[in-house]
């Protein structure tokens, strides 16, 4: 049974199965979190375990994403670290309570995570994103955030159910722009995982942001000073259906131009296809002739 456990402080989710009830481990935001001995129950399905919705009376799927009301029997190995029911171990929120599911490391004593940024001497601290009920790990100097994919993924949802279906591309950029000044970035341009130390990669969110962050495909998203704030603003607005536009257009502008494209040939080769595809159904044989005759009579 995997046992979840929740930072009372900054609402981390930590995989405390590997300790005793009882055990105690230090938070990266500093409070002392203690393993409960609680004992996992059964629940019924009242939310889906896909997106949270409540469940309608009777719906055998959910009305907001399509996914089935099941219990997957075979896999309620992980135990909910709100109301401690059994849930499935793929399952992205508890179908008893409608927690998100978002464990972000093992409770260890593993040694502290430092800033991508800042380097040595400048290590990560755990901090509750607002009232999301989710939280990152943030560096008190330079104010930067690392944010797990699971999170991410989350906060996106969020912030797509109240974006702009239509947007005006002109007062997008004016409403990223209205938001907090973007830090200049420091430290490497090719920064560390805080995580595993890999090199993470550096990309433009949805390619027509202009928000330039960094990612370790295992471990999560880091993102300087206000970067968070703007990327969340950039969906909100619908930047997104704007960056699929976009990317519809530039595939047909591709497209067409593969249809229409002509591969260059040799000279002579031209010559002789234009020859033998001419109106009058002479070949290049009856020109070579042709030609021969009319200097004769020229002499």
């Amino acid at each position: 049974m995997h046992r979840l456990v929740v930072c009372p402080t900054c609402r981390r989710q930590y995989d405390a199965s590997a300790l005793a009830a009882g055990a105690t481990f230090g938070c990266r935001c500093g409070a002392t979190v203690t393993v409960g001995a609680a004992v996992a129950r059964d629940a019924a399905v009242v939310r889906c375990q896909s997106c949270g919705a409540a469940r309608a009376e009777g719906a055998l799927t959910c009305a907001y994403c399509g996914s089935d009301f099941t219990l997957h029997d075979q896999d309620l190995d992980t135990m909910c670290p709100s109301c401690f029911a059994r849930i499935s171990d793929r399952a992205r929120y508890c179908h008893n309570c409608g927690t998100a599911i978002v464990p972000e490391e093992t409770a260890t004593t593993a040694t502290d995570r430092l800033c991508p940024a800042c380097g040595d001497g400048h290590p990560l601290r755990s901090r509750a994103l607002g009232t999301s009920g989710f939280s990152a790990l943030e560096c008190g100097r330079c104010a930067g955030l690392f944010v797990s994919e699971k999170v991410f993924d989350l906060l996106e949802e969020q912030a797509r159910k109240v974006a702009d279906p239509t947007p005006d591309a002109a007062a997008l950029r004016a409403d990223v722009r209205s938001g907090p000044p973007r830090a200049t970035p420091a430290g490497p341009f090719y920064r560390p995982c805080p995580v595993c130390a890999t090199r993470m990669t550096r990309f433009n969110f949805e390619k027509v942001s202009g928000i330039l962050l960094d990612r370790c495909p295992e471990h999560g998203i880091w993102f300087d000073a206000t970067e968070l704030d703007a990327t969340l603003r950039f969906i909100r607005s619908g930047g997104e259906h704007l960056a699929a536009a976009r990317a519809t257009s530039d595939d047909r502008a591709r497209e067409s131009e593969q249809r229409f494209r002509v591969e260059p040939r040799a000279p002579d080769e031209e010559m002789r296809t234009t020859f033998s595809s001419s109106s009058d159904g002479l070949g290049w044989g009856a020109l070579a002739w042709l030609a021969d005759f009319l200097s004769r009579r020229a002499r």
